[in-house]
């Protein structure tokens, strides 16, 4: 919310907003230590400190509906910082490990460890959601395409198999700085040496 809007708001709507941004900034650091199988709502409004009927009013539809929230909140600040993050990029090369910089970044915080722990679990209550690994999936779909292009792939290559691939190291990477965040820095560079490879 930017500050024009924010003055706008009444002071009412203001506290709704910042309660509601409370709920799910605890549940998120609480989804990353136990996960979506060991959450439960009691311990998000004492970490919250509200009430357990301030959180049923947020969200009337119980834990499954803050999870999903705290989804797509992780899932957008992901996505818009990869899109900004490759913007500043140089080259496919640097576009592909944007992208890999702005998942396992948010993987490795505690707000977003849970985006790289999922597990199987949680995959009913996100059904419809469009996930951002298949956003990442199409933008370094385009960016082998314009590699290849720029003859920096081979003619043969599957841009698909090549992007599914990358994805799957970039989720990977995000997975193993979720549990060890130190590592983030060097799951970032693992990436950028495997799209530098590809792309020499």
């Amino acid at each position: 919310m930017d500050l024009k809007t924010d003055k706008q708001l009444s002071l009412r709507e203001r506290n709704r907003l910042r309660t509601r941004s409370d709920i799910l900034d605890a549940a998120a650091e609480l989804l990353g230590e136990v996960g979506y199988s060991g959450l439960a709502l009691e311990e998000v409004s004492q970490r919250a400190g509200l009430s357990r009927g301030t959180v049923y009013a947020h969200f009337p539809g119980g834990r499954d509906e803050v999870v999903r929230e705290v989804y797509l909140r992780v899932a957008d600040a992901v996505h818009t910082r990869g899109l900004e993050l490759r913007e500043e990029a140089n080259g496919a090369a640097g576009r592909i490990s944007a992208l890999a910089r702005a998942y396992v970044e948010m993987t490795s915080s505690p707000s977003g460890r849970f985006y790289g722990l999922m597990g199987p679990d949680v995959t009913p209550v996100l059904s419809g959601v469009r996930r951002t690994s298949e956003s990442f999936e199409a933008l370094i779909k385009l960016d082998l395409s314009t590699a290849r292009a720029a003859g920096q792939l081979p003619q043969a290559s599957d841009s698909d198999a090549l992007a599914t691939a990358l994805s799957g190291a970039i989720r990977a990477s995000g997975a193993r700085a979720a549990v060890t965040p130190g590592a983030a820095e060097k799951q970032i560079a693992a990436v950028n040496l495997l799209v530098e490879g590809l792309l020499r």
